[in-house]
């Protein structure tokens, strides 16, 4: 565009008006003339000192309102005429839009099916910036979504195991069902390894499943200070942003900070509370809220922590979604009276790729959550290259399990059942039975430092020599039950908070489903 004091021009304008009188006084030259179907675009005026501006178009190439679009600090919504405009924040990186939830999600490529909801700015001042997006044939109210924790691959044998395990059972489970498929990739994507980023995009895009992907503390890159986004930003683009499918809006939260390059917390800054605010002023509250991050956020007490749960609280149902753990939680949130249910979803690689389980005993796998309208229908925990029925294990409480590095045992009599039913909640019933007949209920355990998957700790600490540091978590979701006279015909039925029940019947004794399938 042309630059002057109040108004902007596009300066193709006077090329091509140049470039036509010297066509039509050229010996045998053609006019060029304006197709009258293509729209004519307003004049933008900027103002207050606006420098970040443009159109934001559907595919026919007319306007869009009401689009929220925000390089991070700031978020305007497009006019009536699809324009947009603000003054961009010193620390900004991107300009982007939330997809509104009659537009579809735009991809990179039909082979790399990884979001594509931003541009990079630059030193550029003032600079335009124009997006089209593509209105849906079809509205989409039910859909399914799948949540990926952790990665974390370090090499290409991890890459390998990925590709092979993880990403080919994901693809076997999505082309089973019929409608459309979003994914959430939750952070570790990489093991410090930032070389390894652009691949595992490639790898995530490489699915009919559309993805989004948050960032963790391992995704972060070494400074001369303290570790940044910079990398992994260059690559999958912003780390706080928003977007809507159906009657869910969606918030990725960057909730990583490091201090420096080895010591990290738990954060979610000011500015980014001021973003969400001016995100979720336009939200109606009869929409279902999914925020997702890296790190569960529990108990845990940081700054901002009361104003994040005032912003959120009121919403029709509220989800939150994290990774981090290498351990399954199904954790309850109580705000204002309002019940938040936090997702913290076990690893994929588990034990960083030293085996099939997590620490916690939870297998390898991420979970499958059905979307209906403003709420989630049902979600239940999908095992790598497992059945979506195994859905606990059962050990004896005086088993002994490991190796020539140490042994550990559950610490409970010999006709103590223990369950490890991982992705196990309050509503959630297990119950024993013998010759079909229910015998008792299992009782939860406490989770104390004390109260470990034996099994677990047995192969990884016991039989491999893992740090035992890194297994150090209680397990959050052990049952047991002491029986008198256990016969062959003993199983336990366990039946999840939507109705649906899992049976178990095999005792675990040996490692052979920890060390591959």
């Amino acid at each position: 565009m042309a630059i002057t004091n109040k108004l902007y021009r596009p300066a193709f304008v006077i090329m091509l008006f140049f470039s036509f009188i010297h066509l039509g006084c050229s010996k045998g030259s053609t006019s060029v003339e304006k197709d009258p179907s293509e729209p004519t675009k307003p004049d933008i005026t900027l103002v207050n000192g606006n420098d970040v501006y443009g159109y934001v178009l559907d595919e026919t190439k007319k306007p869009i309102a009401d689009v929220s679009v925000s390089d991070g600090f700031t978020v305007v919504k497009t006019d009536a005429k699809g324009i947009y405009q603000f003054k961009k924040n010193v620390n900004s990186k991107f300009v982007y839009y939330s997809t509104p939830s009659t537009y579809e999600i735009h991809v990179e490529s039909p082979n790399r099916q990884v979001a594509l909801f931003y541009k990079a700015l630059t030193q550029n001042s003032p600079q335009q910036v124009d997006f089209t997006l593509t209105r849906r044939k079809n509205k989409v109210d039910n859909y399914t979504l799948f949540g990926i924790g952790d990665p974390q691959v370090a090499n290409d044998s991890d890459v390998e195991r990925f590709t092979n395990e993880t990403l080919q059972d994901i693809k076997t489970e999505v082309a089973k069902i019929p409608g459309e498929v979003y994914g959430l990739s939750l952070g570790d994507v990489v093991a410090d390894k930032p070389g390894l980023l652009n691949t595992m995009k490639i790898k995530l895009g490489s699915n009919k499943m559309k993805v989004f992907t948050t960032i963790g503390n391992h995704d972060k890159t070494f400074t001369t200070q303290r570790k940044t986004s910079d990398v992994f930003e260059n690559i999958f683009g912003p780390t706080n942003y928003s977007f809507e499918i159906g009657q869910v809006h969606y918030i990725c939260l960057d909730n990583v900070v490091f201090e420096d390059n080895s010591s990290y917390g738990l954060g979610i800054n000011q500015h980014q509370i001021n973003w969400m605010k001016q995100d979720l002023a336009q939200v109606s509250k009869e929409k279902m809220l999914i925020i997702y991050y890296h790190m569960p956020i529990r108990g845990s007490n940081f700054a901002t922590r009361d104003q994040f749960f005032e912003l959120i609280k009121d919403y029709k149902e509220v989800h939150l979604f994290s990774g981090h753990t290498h351990y399954a939680e199904n954790y309850i949130h109580a705000a204002s009276s309002k019940t938040i249910y936090e997702h913290v979803h076990a690893a994929t690689c588990g034990a960083w790729w030293k085996s099939t389980i997590n620490g916690d005993g939870t297998p390898n796998g991420y979970m499958i959550y059905q979307i209906e309208g403003a709420t989630i229908k049902n979600w239940i925990y999908k095992p790598t290259n497992r059945s979506k029925d195994f859905q606990l294990r059962l050990h004896w409480g005086d088993m002994s399990f490991g190796g020539q590095y140490g042994y550990f045992t559950y610490g409970q009599p010999g006709n103590t059942l223990v369950a490890n039913v991982w992705n196990a909640d309050p509503q959630w019933k297990v119950e024993v039975y013998m010759d079909d007949k229910k015998i008792g209920d299992m009782v939860k355990q406490s989770a104390s430092p004390l109260n470990q998957d034996a099994w677990s700790k047995g192969f990884h600490l016991g039989v491999l020599n893992r740090n035992p540091s890194n297994y150090s978590t209680s397990t959050k979701h052990l049952y047991t039950y002491k029986i008198d006279s256990p016969n062959n015909s003993l199983k336990v039925i366990v039946t999840d908070r939507f109705g649906k029940t899992y049976e178990q019947t095999e005792i675990t004794t040996d490692f052979s489903s920890a060390l591959g399938y």
